[in-house]
């Protein structure tokens, strides 16, 4: 038998899944999500480095971080940061 603490972290789960599924999302793209806003609030709003923001939103290397970066927003993580 399950303890209790993990029947009940399945049930959420399962809930957190239909959920986001029934919005036409999945995990991934939510982390994606907060991965992005995340990041640009710390470009706009800190003066920590593009390699310290990389490692802090969840990218094992700045280079990962950058290509992604560029892909949301046309701009690598430097240009964003001059213009805001």
């Amino acid at each position: 038998m399950k303890p209790p603490f993990l029947r009940r972290l399945l049930y959420f789960r399962r809930t957190l899944t239909c959920l986001l599924s029934q919005n036409g999302l999945t995990f991934r793209d939510l982390v994606k999500r907060i991965q992005e806003e995340v990041s640009k609030d710390l470009l706009k709003n800190s003066a920590r480095s593009v390699a310290e923001i990389a490692f802090e939103t969840g990218f094992s290397e700045q280079s990962a971080f950058s290509r992604a970066f560029k892909n949301w927003t046309n701009q690598s993580p430097l240009e964003f940061r001059k213009i805001r």
